[in-house]
């Protein structure tokens, strides 16, 4: 008796559930994205051909996939691409995988920086992937970048993306803690800022797909999470060109303490900003 084909219906049927009991939090999406991959289809086609059958070596690609995302590997990292500010930027171990509330750095500067064919001198410090560099580069196609890093590993996916949006001939990217690579008299009009905030103690109780594969380096903010936010205000005081605007990503209980370090620091115009679940999220300063 032969044994019925899998179809792209009945794999989802039973991935579906069997990835809710492993403790993923969106099991049916991610088998869809999981099975485009391995059938190298866009999502929409499984809708358009549900009773498609797989062959053996699609099957086999399909539930490597499903096993690693069992184990919890991150959805990004399995696809090898994510999504940011409408744009498909690479993903990988490396560097953090761009978060949607991280967008808020984006449209902070863009609020306040209206003006899209401005010459622009953007900076960011801590840039891992590169997307939200490389993202603002897209919406300032006369501006400039530079980004810098610690990881060897993470400027290199940073490389790439700006090669993959179309923006390296636009971007310098060097290694190094902050600014420390630059040289005194540098100055920007735009810096952006997303540094390691989580406290040592709290890395344990992320969400698996956080604290087991991406990298501790570009999470870990020291005992209190502050270790590198601390060391912003001076970095931007030397670096901020003037009318300029920095936009730093902070953790949802840190914002009030950002804000203060700023002001002690001699700024006078500095903004606390919420994300869309009114967390605050982002310190605003005003050069």
């Amino acid at each position: 008796m032969t044994t019925p084909a899998w179809t792209v219906r009945t794999l989802l049927g039973w991935s579906t559930p069997w990835l809710e009991r492993k403790g993923v939090e969106s099991p049916r999406l991610d088998s869809e994205l999981m099975l485009a991959k391995a059938l190298k289809l866009r999502r929409l086609d499984l809708f358009l051909d549900p009773h498609r059958p797989l062959d053996a070596a699609e099957l086999a690609a399909f539930k490597g996939l499903l096993t690693r995302r069992a184990a919890r590997e991150p959805v990004a990292h399995l696809l090898e691409v994510r999504e940011f500010w409408g744009i498909e930027f690479h993903a990988s171990p490396a560097a953090l995988i761009p978060r949607p509330e991280t967008e808020l750095l984006l449209e902070a500067v863009l609020a306040r920086c209206p003006d899209r064919e401005a010459s622009l001198e953007i900076f960011e410090p801590c840039v891992g992937s590169g997307a939200v560099l490389c993202a603002l580069l897209h919406e300032y196609p006369q501006a400039r970048g530079v980004g810098i890093d610690l990881s060897p590993m993470a400027l290199e996916l940073a490389r790439r993306n700006a090669v993959k949006t179309g923006c390296e001939a636009r971007v310098s990217l060097l290694e190094g803690d902050l600014d420390a690579p630059l040289p005194s008299s540098h100055r920007f009009e735009v810096i952006v800022v997303n540094p390691p905030y989580i406290a040592s103690g709290e890395l344990s109780t992320l969400q698996p797909e956080v604290r087991d594969w991406e990298p501790r380096l570009a999470l870990d903010g020291g005992d209190d999470g502050l270790q590198v936010v601390v060391r912003l205000p001076e970095m931007v005081r030397q670096r901020l060109a003037p009318g300029g605007v920095a936009v730093i990503e902070v953790g949802h209980d840190q914002g009030a303490a950002a804000v203060e370090r700023f002001r002690l620091a001699g700024f006078d115009r500095v903004e606390l900003l919420p994300d869309y679940h009114r967390i605050p999220r982002a310190v605003v300063v005003n050069g």
